[in-house]
């Protein structure tokens, strides 16, 4: 039993470092916690599959009736035929439609692996299956409210987006808005970067996760545009690869997860922390004499009430 209960709920006795052994910057704290957690991610990607199951399912069917598009298509011109007619009929809409119920229910399990992957990377102690669980219940109205908007924003943004394509050749206005669309998503995709991190580590009102994650994914920019572009990367290999979507199925979620946590730590205790009496900075990194010198205070809205911004959660 030792061994099975081990092997679920890790290890709770394993020592911290000590205060001359800690990482001396988030690029050591990252690959320290990732190496000393490494099955941990397995383990916890395990559970958070379960939530995924739907959309892999819907995926699969649609698959399915590419495949089928492809064999049945006499040569190329009958294949884009039907391609034109998929999209320009209502079976995109369909699909688009099946995939919103699959992303509400994504809702609460993100927050559950946001939740123990954010403690990891910044070495604190959490089981994967019951502090995954006991996240969940702490913010599963949230996490519903985000999944809700995700879905609904996936459905509007793609449906707008194929209609813009296709009434762009008879106007250049649609050009312009389907351009305009394209940035809003992916503000949009940028928000969602913060919104989750923020959701499990603050006490903070729904319509200020959004505001505040738009703030600071605006004030980091380019490094919030390179964590797309880098969790975008296996999505597009998957695509052109099937075969590759067994590295999601072991390990990927996880691992993107940690690693999303591992920036928003960093941009927390820039943005976030300073602001909150009592909050504690650079956990999981050494405290240098300095450290006052290496953060920069920005105040996100000065205006705020401090008991409605939020206060640290966990």
């Amino acid at each position: 039993m030792g061994l099975f209960q081990g092997l679920f709920q890790g290890k709770a006795n394993r020592p911290d470092f000590t205060p001359d052994m800690l990482p001396k910057n988030r690029f050591e704290l990252f690959f320290e916690m990732l190496k000393l957690n490494l099955f941990n991610l397995v383990k916890v990607n395990a559970f958070y599959l379960l939530f995924t199951i739907p959309m892999w399912i819907w995926i699969y069917m649609n698959f399915r009736l590419l495949m089928n598009m492809v064999t049945t298509a006499a040569d190329s011109d009958a294949l884009m035929q039907q391609l034109s007619q998929f999209f320009t009929q209502g079976q995109y809409t369909v699909v688009l439609l099946g995939f919103v119920p699959c992303i509400f229910v994504l809702g609460p399990g993100k927050a559950g692996l946001k939740y123990v992957t954010r403690n990891w990377a910044r070495d604190e102690h959490a089981y994967p299956w019951s502090d995954f669980v006991y996240a969940m219940k702490q913010n599963w109205k949230q996490a519903l409210g985000l999944s809700t908007l995700n879905a609904a924003v996936f459905f509007l943004g793609l449906f707008g987006l194929n209609f813009y394509s296709l009434m762009g050749q008879e106007s250049v206005i649609y050009v312009i808005l389907q351009t305009v669309l394209v940035v809003l998503l992916v503000v949009y995709l940028l928000i969602n970067l913060y919104a989750w991190p923020m959701m499990v580590t603050y006490e903070m009102s729904f319509k200020n996760i959004l505001r505040n994650s738009l703030i600071v994914a605006v004030g980091r920019l380019p490094l919030s545009l390179l964590y797309a572009l880098i969790t975008a990367l296996p999505m597009v290999l998957c695509a052109l690869y099937p075969p590759l979507i067994l590295y999601y199925l072991f390990f990927g979620y996880a691992f993107h997860s940690f690693l999303n946590v591992s920036f928003t730590n960093g941009v927390f205790d820039v943005y976030i922390n300073p602001r909150i009496e009592g909050a504690e900075v650079r956990r999981g990194l050494r405290k240098e004499e300095d450290e006052d010198d290496e953060y920069e205070y920005v105040d996100i809205d000065e205006d705020e009430d401090e008991d409605e911004d939020g206060g640290d959660k966990k």
